[in-house]
């Protein structure tokens, strides 16, 4: 059974050799979908605030600029799957962990 954390981190050494490639393409399909599925979020967000009106718009543009946005691609496995989870919900990051299965 694989571990969650094992995931995050991209150690894989306890697995047999086979599940290890298995593990290793699948974390990287996980991420590409991971950036995938933020950088949409992101974008969602923001055309519903400019249809919603200039200062909902502000608001968002102000917290990306004041909080700060490091790159996605920067970002380690554990970093993206919890913004993914702050952004979304468990049940979604489960839909999420069968679709990138399914793309393999």
């Amino acid at each position: 059974m694989l571990n969650i954390g094992d995931l995050m981190d991209g150690d894989f050494s306890s697995y047999p050799e086979e599940a290890q490639e298995y593990l290793r393409n699948y974390t990287e399909k996980l991420r590409e979908t991971l950036i995938d599925e933020l950088v949409q979020d992101t974008y969602d967000k923001i055309m519903k605030s400019i249809e919603g009106g200039r200062e909902e718009y502000k608001t968002i543009l102000t917290e990306i600029l004041a909080r700060g946005h490091k790159g996605y691609e920067n970002m380690t496995n554990r970093a993206l799957i919890n913004l993914y989870l702050e952004k979304k919900n468990q049940v979604e990051f489960m839909a999420l962990l069968e679709k990138v299965e399914n793309q393999l």
